[in-house]
């Protein structure tokens, strides 16, 4: 388990802690605050190993450009499941993707759960807990802190909400279902440093952030007393389902209320696969709301010599990306292997002529996901 990780993590820590920097609750979210974010899911950056005095460049970064409100948690819709908590989260535009709810002290800023779309696309809205609450920032925060936190969630629904691809697959007629959710994390403060980003230098901590996280799914068959919770989790077959690591990197600041940071990487090789980092107002990202749904979309449109496809929700898969001329003619065609919720790929135009395209995303049994527009131009 990760929890016996820390001593071999220290070991490989180095550099002077003289002039490092303490990070204090002033970068804890407050009522009011606007928590502007971009997320690139194309990063080439250099992580640097862990140590003091570092001088990270994420200044090429670019992405798609997200907001979220912090607001006092009895104005949230779902404040009565949360009754401790102090602040509600939600995205900033117009668009239901879910309230996040956190309780916060001096020295601790803590998310109590969340209620949003459920895990496997269902369509479900689900209420989740932290049992206990998950701890997100801590203050003070030096380097060389190391702190482990395990916690687990229940979600239970109706089965009848499912879809009969679903329940037909299972042994058993259930009654209801639940999720089972057991997380173990180790935060581990390896480095410090500045780190630039668009529009903006910073002095940071980086906290290095390992998760594991089982995810179970079982099922209540029987009556009264003769009822049991059996596990399907085997048997189901869903791609979220089962163990899973995650490792992060957070660089933290005194002088943002988000993350100048996050990058999450692979887990084998640590390469960076994604970044979400402090939006500067700087123009290097798009516009667009993550609604929670399936959706692909290219940037810029129009767009000139490079085109860049986002795919967002997307159940893990391979799918076909096409690209039509505006007779419906096939131009262009490569597979994608989707294996996460947000990647991206970017294709050369230069051998595309000016004028009016079509592209769309097929999945493995031929429906296709959505088709929009692309106009692309020449000087």
């Amino acid at each position: 388990m990760i929890r016996k990780l820390h001593v071999f993590i220290f070991l490989l820590v180095f550099g002077s802690v003289n002039a490092q920097i303490t990070i204090t609750d002033a970068n804890f979210p407050a009522v009011g605050d606007t928590l502007k974010t971009a997320v690139d899911a194309m990063p080439s950056i250099d992580l640097l190993g862990p140590g003091g005095d570092q001088d990270w460049d994420f200044t090429n970064l670019s992405g798609i450009i997200q907001q979220s409100l912090v607001r006092a948690a009895t104005e949230g819709e779902y404040a009565i499941e949360f009754p401790n908590a102090e602040l509600v989260i939600t995205n900033a535009a117009d668009v239901e993707t879910g309230e996040f709810y956190y309780n916060v002290t001096s020295s601790v800023y803590q998310n109590m759960g969340f209620v949003g779309p459920d895990p496997a696309n269902f369509g479900l809205n689900l209420v989740a807990r932290f049992d206990p609450a998950v701890t997100d920032r801590r203050a003070p925060m030096n380097f060389f802190d190391v702190n482990n936190t395990d916690t687990d969630v229940l979600i239970a629904f109706d089965a009848s909400v499912l879809p009969g691809e679903i329940l037909d697959s299972l042994p058993v007629t259930p009654d209801s279902l639940r999720f089972l959710i057991a997380s173990e994390r180790l935060d581990v403060v390896d480095g410090w440093g500045t780190l630039a980003i668009p529009g903006g230098t910073y002095d940071v901590l980086r906290e290095k952030r390992m998760e594991e996280r089982e995810t179970r799914l079982e099922v209540l068959v029987g009556i009264g007393p003769f009822s049991e919770w059996i596990d399907v989790t085997d048997i189901i077959g869903l791609d979220f389902l089962g163990k899973d690591t995650t490792i992060t990197y957070n660089y933290f600041s005194n002088d943002a209320k988000e993350p100048i940071a996050v990058v999450t990487v692979d887990n084998d090789t640590e390469t960076p696969t994604l970044v979400e980092y402090k939006n500067n107002d700087i123009i290097s990202g798009v516009n667009y709301v993550n609604t929670g749904k399936a959706d692909i979309f290219a940037s810029p449109n129009p767009a000139i010599n490079e085109v860049r496809f986002e795919f967002l929700n997307l159940k893990k898969g391979i799918y076909q990306l096409k690209v039509f001329n505006i007779l419906g003619v096939e131009v262009w065609s490569e597979k994608q292997s989707i294996h996460s919720n947000h990647q991206a790929i970017r294709i050369d135009l230069s051998d595309f002529r000016k004028g009016t395209y079509l592209y769309s995303l097929v999945d493995d049994r031929g429906k296709t996901v959505t088709a929009k527009r692309l106009i692309i131009i020449k000087p």
